[in-house]
């Protein structure tokens, strides 16, 4: 409300129903041309492209204007998703959807042979909350660590694991759990499990490690704690793929960032064109940075156009 009254009061006209087909700049007089689907031309002082990236293509954000500055002369480095849920093949995480864990650790693989207890090739590690959905997992910590995994997934298998105690090493983890089966050495395992790790996993962890839950605490057998504790260090999420531009925060790639004076962020290229937010090749992680530079490089190009 307070946009649309501040454009009122400014004597702004929206057009809507009026798609946009294309941009060219008339020599003479330097403004800049812009093509409607209608065949009709608006021609401006000035023109700012704000069509965002490619994801999300519901709310508009097409990619089409990657097209019309590419044809206008602007380098485009190649968009892809970023920002986007990772789909998984375990069928038992996708029974978990809404469940949220929080001050977890993932570590990303190359070889599904670390979570078995040998050599893997660990890429990528990040700390936060994490997101069990119907599809597999969401949250900042993976929308942030999604761009790397879509790279690595075109060489091999993937598999992120998921350490449920960052702040504690195996040994602590083994004591304190062991501490706690002996505090509640008659009751069953399952009941006891859930005050260490959220209820919602318990089944699915059980389940891992081929563990009857109804097992009494006294009687948990001392490879079957191992195991147990391995796991909570290390579960296994086999990483299926991407979800795709729909689903995307956002989307990586666009203008060529030597191309834009930052100044004001107006376009090398074309005198009186002015590029910004999701249009422009910057990557950025989740956490309110991409609503940050829409603002910004807006502020600054409505300023100075």
């Amino acid at each position: 409300d307070v946009l649309v009254r501040y454009m009122k009061e400014g004597g702004v006209r929206i057009q809507t129903g009026a798609a946009v087909t294309g941009l060219s700049l008339d020599a003479a007089t330097k403004h800049v041309s812009i093509r409607l689907k209608d065949k009709t031309e608006i021609r401006a002082q000035s023109c700012i492209v704000a069509t965002g990236g490619a994801s999300r293509p519901e709310t508009g954000s097409t990619g089409e204007g990657f097209a019309w500055l590419k044809k206008i002369g602007h380098t485009i480095i190649d968009t892809n998703v970023a920002l986007v849920p990772i789909a998984l093949a375990d069928a038992w995480a996708k029974k978990l959807g809404g469940v949220t864990l929080k001050d977890i650790k993932l570590a990303v693989f190359h070889s599904p042979e670390h979570v078995e207890g040998q050599n893997g090739r660990k890429q990528w590690v990040r700390e936060g909350k994490l997101l069990f959905t119907h599809f597999g997992v969401s949250g900042p910590i993976v929308l942030n660590m999604s761009k790397e995994v879509g790279e690595m997934i075109q060489y091999g298998e993937v598999v992120i694991a998921l350490d449920l105690f960052p702040k504690l090493d195996p040994g602590a983890l083994k004591r304190e759990f062991q501490t706690l089966l002996i505090a509640e050495s008659n009751k069953k395992l399952k009941n006891t499990l859930s005050k260490l790790i959220p209820a919602a996993l318990v089944g699915a962890l059980l389940e891992l490690a081929e563990i009857n839950g109804e097992t009494a605490n006294h009687s948990v057998r001392r490879e079957d704690r191992i195991k147990l504790v391995a796991l909570m260090k290390t579960v296994p999420l086999h990483v299926k793929g991407l979800l795709g531009a729909d689903k995307a925060v956002v989307s990586s790639g666009g203008v060529a960032l030597p191309e834009v004076n930052f100044k004001t962020m107006q376009s090398r290229l074309m005198p009186n064109l002015y590029i910004i937010g999701d249009v422009l090749n910057i990557d950025r992680p989740s956490g309110g940075y991409s609503l940050q530079l829409c603002w910004t490089t807006g502020f600054v190009a409505g300023s100075n156009s």
